[in-house]
């Protein structure tokens, strides 16, 4: 998400940096990756699991990205609700600090054209050489 800011001023954005870093005071447990669902047999050749596909058994996995290979880790069903929790939890965090980096680079953007006025600014109030020197 790109926060469209053209025209705010340097206390603007400071301001909204700082409410989101407020924020982020007031996160909670989180957890990177995604919780799936999956339906698998069970293995046993009797379970009727093993000849109809909409009788398999379900479980859910976290899945992450670890060296580049993918992770899975059992959740427990108590556990479900709960770790998806911590998942949304870590999603809302990551989109504060995106937000948060696109404020500091808007930031930037704004010093270079504001230092460069007040360059032109400072060029206009020194004096001249021929208003300073004095005629005999």
């Amino acid at each position: 998400m790109f926060i469209h800011m053209k025209n705010l001023s340097r206390n603007v954005i400071e301001q909204r940096i700082r409410a989101r870093t407020k924020r982020l005071g007031e996160c909670s447990i989180s957890i990177s990756g995604s919780l799936a669902k999956i339906a698998r047999k069970c293995g046993r050749k009797n379970c009727r699991c093993s000849h109809d596909p909409e009788a398999r058994h379900t479980a859910h996995l976290l899945t992450s990205k670890v060296k580049g290979k993918t992770k899975s880790v059992y959740v427990p069903v108590e556990l479900v609700e709960e770790v998806g929790s911590w998942v949304r939890e870590r999603k809302r965090i990551k989109k504060l600090l995106k937000e948060i980096d696109e404020l500091g680079e808007q930031l930037i953007r704004l010093h270079v054209p504001s230092e460069r006025a007040r360059s032109r600014n400072l060029n206009h109030l020194k004096p001249t050489p021929s208003a300073t020197s004095c005629s005999s």
